[in-house]
């Protein structure tokens, strides 16, 4: 069934030869969640193993926005399906051209082929034959930016079934500026939940996000503010979405968050829905070295003038995008590569406000011949740039952020001790002609479980999203549910993305 989805991509590759973690003294209580190797939190040790994170494919072009009520500038994407239709939702305005901020969106039945339908909701030119969702929040009060989702709540009103936040900002009167909060019954028909902001605190300056979390039984919000120079990423909690509590800024243990020379514009965190205790983002990254000989061998030389003349930094600076993951939603670890990168498609992707990523992905039909269903993310391209400003559709293999893999000397990989719900362990995995995964299953102090060895275990190759485990042709594992348990896995030429017990 094709469902919008939150996400978000681990890219961290390390770990050469043996590497021990500290382990808790407690089982992981992980009962039939999915877990997804974007991190080390199952694994206890690995040897000739390598956690590795993958970028997405780049694929079709998915939109050029030409249209009269577009401007010349479209950012801030966000994704969702709303049971019949894909839709996009971006602000829309001019800084070349005059234009008023507004909010618009495409739509598509597949995820892949878009348009812009004609709404009716407003005019433009005095012509409603448009996809203008928000035009004013008030009068005189601009639509800066607007990230819905459906709102997963238990017992959410049918009028509220989909809820949005956004910046709206009055250039006389400051008071009106901050958070507003918006609800619909069927994602097009929008109003205000209340007249006032619901949120003040912050700069706010960019795309702003909200979701109801399953895994915290409450509303979460990220958004936008400034530690002296740099831009940072703050995070508040509510009830009812419009009441906030302030949780300060969001932690990067590891020392890997924003500086001032690599600051993070956008967050995109939201729960992964497969895994949705698992948050993952995909902040977009500023980085402005200042005018230099680079920046004059960088594309499109003189449209950069242009746009340094303006204001420097449009012309200076470059972005690109990264992940983010986090268990708590307060402590991140970001990947050590970057996601999505402007590349050698050098004419569309070297600006300033290039390769932002949609909030959220979308699971949407794989393209190629007969393959499984695929994670689809939207990139910006040519932002500002000649009135080419598009929106390009990457591809990754669901589950696909990270993976543990194994190269052409055989690896092993132990878990922590697990404690787990479920008859049957199904793998995402995917291994080459000549590679392989065995499994086998460890009592906590170690010694391999009855019948559950790697010499019984039913040699896995191949390439599947659900892969059931065996060993001398039986699966069921129900009788070890609820004892603590480790899993070693055997590979070579391989990698496991995740891991679930299935009933």
């Amino acid at each position: 069934m094709k469902r919008a989805i939150f996400l978000g991509v681990a890219f961290l590759t390390f770990f050469a030869g043996f590497l021990a973690f500290a382990s808790s003294d407690e089982p992981l209580e992980i009962g039939n969640r999915r877990e997804l190797f974007v991190d080390n939190y199952l694994i206890s040790k690995m040897e000739n193993v390598e956690l590795l994170t993958h970028r997405p494919e780049r694929k079709n072009l998915a939109m050029i926005f030409d249209k009269p009520w577009e401007g010349d500038s479209q950012n801030y994407f966000a994704a969702l399906f709303d049971g019949s239709k894909y839709r996009l939702y971006y602000h829309a305005w001019g800084q070349k051209i005059a234009h008023p901020l507004t909010i618009a969106c495409i739509e598509s039945d597949d995820g892949i082929n878009w348009i812009h339908p004609e709404l009716g909701l407003h005019e433009f030119n005095g012509n409603s034959a448009n996809s203008i969702v928000i035009n004013e929040v008030k009068p005189n009060l601009s639509a800066h930016d607007f990230s819905p989702f459906l709102d997963l709540k238990p017992g959410v009103p049918e009028d509220e079934k989909f809820k949005a936040i956004g910046f709206a900002w009055d250039g006389s009167d400051s008071s009106r500026n901050g958070l507003y909060a918006w609800k619909s019954p069927d994602s097009i028909h929008w109003t205000l939940m209340q007249d006032d902001p619901v949120y003040t605190s912050g700069a706010f300056d960019t795309q702003n996000i909200t979701f109801w979390s399953t895994q915290e039984g409450r509303y979460v919000l990220y958004y936008r503010d400034f530690k002296g120079n740099t831009r940072i990423i703050k995070r508040a909690v509510s009830d009812d979405y419009l009441h906030w509590v302030d949780q300060g800024e969001i932690q990067f243990p590891d020392g890997d968050g924003p500086i001032e020379r690599v600051q993070f514009y956008t967050n995109q965190i939201a729960p992964y829905y497969r895994a949705p205790h698992i948050y993952i983002g995909f902040p977009a990254r500023y980085v402005d070295n200042g005018l230099t000989k680079s920046t004059e061998l960088l594309p499109e030389w003189g449209e950069r003038q242009e746009r340094i003349a303006a204001s420097q930094r449009y012309g200076t600076a470059v972005t690109d995008s990264i992940f983010i993951s986090s268990r708590d939603g307060i402590n991140f670890k970001t990947s050590n590569d970057v996601f999505v990168a402007p590349g050698l498609h050098t004419a569309h992707n070297w600006f300033y406000g290039d390769n932002y990523l949609a909030w959220t992905v979308l699971e949407t039909k794989s393209t190629d011949d007969d393959s499984p269903n695929e994670l689809s993310i939207y990139s910006v391209e040519s932002y500002q740039t000649n009135g080419d400003s598009r929106l390009r559709r990457y591809a990754l293999r669901i589950d696909g952020f990270g993976s543990l893999h194994a190269k052409s000397i055989e690896g092993v990989v132990e878990t922590k001790p697990l404690v787990f719900a479920g008859n049957e362990l199904s793998l995402n995995v995917a291994t080459s002609a000549a590679g392989f995964v065995r499994v086998e299953v460890l009592s906590e102090d170690g010694t391999v479980v009855d019948g559950f060895s790697s010499e019984d275990c039913d040699m896995i190759y191949g390439d599947s999203l659900d892969r059931r485990v065996s060993w001398k042709g039986k699966s069921d594992m129900s009788a070890l549910q609820g004892k603590p348990i480790k899993l070693r896995f055997l590979m070579k030429e391989a990698d496991i993305y995740s891991l679930k017990w299935e009933e």
